[in-house]
């Protein structure tokens, strides 16, 4: 049920290392087409040759064939990114693909944030449910690109009426699989949780603030451990840790040098929901999940009174409580 995608100029060396240690593991390698190319009815794919390690400029079977080549489980087409509105790009890209008779290739749609609209939702649907690869959803932005209900919903809804897959995203993949969507690829870290379209630049909340992202136990909210440290477990012990990396360890102890263990440290977190979603039965999956995103805003209420100060539930977990 689960498996890795790799990132990076770099990624197509990783996966052979851990291909040859990991036979039976799912592993991806993403192109970078959804930084550097925007896509167009007559380019739609991004064929640098620097970009596979290929000279002259490779074709699309041999960008594909350099992903199988180095293990690829799946291979995904280098789609380029599609500005709100661009109906034509997004149809003809599905056309395109469907040319394509691999059964082992998926198809990532790179749509900008502006799609999410109630305008745009039925033609989204509609082209996308056309594909015959599965599809990979991701919405860009220079910031969060789900920042308000309304991109939320819509972002829900569409995966689920189209049977995609959340791409690049954080726990909203989740809420997408809970409600029925085909599956969610979740960021290790903020710059693989989202993606910013190409001639943008990425807003960091907090750039001055080297230490990692946490996901803090029955909170579903990602802090960083300085900030924990200096804004929020300062009159008050932070809480332990009991999932597999930490063992009972405080949950604010994760340095700028242990970003590795901060990591396995959300996995854990995260594979704690999968499963428990895996477990149910579809209709009662939606149920779980809502119990436990108002169980985060509980704990939230509990943290504040204990700590002395405010301290709210993320948008997006307020959001999906009151749903």
């Amino acid at each position: 049920y689960e498996g890795l995608v790799i990132t990076g100029a770099d990624r197509h060396a990783k996966m052979r290392r851990l291909r040859r240690i990991h036979s039976n593991l799912v592993l991806i390698a993403e192109p970078d087409s959804h930084a550097n190319h925007e896509a167009s009815p007559d380019s739609l794919w991004f064929l640098p040759a620097e970009d596979e390690g290929l000279i002259p400029a490779p074709t699309l079977h041999e960008v594909l064939d350099a992903q199988r080549t180095s293990g690829a489980s799946v291979v995904m087409l280098p789609s380029g990114f599609v500005d709100v509105g661009d109906t034509e790009t997004l149809r003809v890209l599905v056309e395109a693909a469907n040319a394509i008779p691999d059964s082992d290739v998926a198809l990532p749609l790179y749509l900008a944030t502006g799609w999410l609209r109630p305008e745009h939702k039925a033609f989204l649907v509609a082209v996308m449910v056309l594909s015959v690869h599965p599809v990979l959803v991701s919405f860009g932005s220079s910031k969060n690109p789900l920042d308000s209900n309304r991109k939320l919903m819509l972002h829900r809804d569409i995966l689920v009426a189209t049977g995609a897959f959340a791409w690049r995203t954080d726990l909203a993949g989740l809420e997408a699989f809970a409600h029925g969507a085909l599956g969610a690829a979740i960021g290790g870290g903020p710059g693989t949780r989202r993606f910013t379209p190409p001639k943008q630049s990425g807003k960091a909340r907090r750039p001055d603030d080297p230490t990692p992202y946490v996901l803090i136990p029955g909170h579903m909210h990602w802090m960083k451990t300085h900030a924990m440290q200096e804004e929020l477990y300062v009159a008050a012990a932070a809480p332990t840790c009991n999932c597999r990396e930490c063992n009972d360890q405080p949950i604010d102890r994760f340095t700028d040098r242990q970003k590795d263990a901060a990591a396995r440290h959300n996995h854990a977190m995260i594979d704690a929901y999968v499963q428990e979603i895996r477990r149910a039965a579809p209709h009662d999956r939606p149920v779980i999940w809502h119990d436990r995103v108002r169980d985060a805003v509980v704990a939230h209420e509990a943290t504040a009174a204990l700590v002395g100060r405010p301290w709210n539930a993320p948008d997006d977990i307020t959001a999906w409580s009151a749903d």
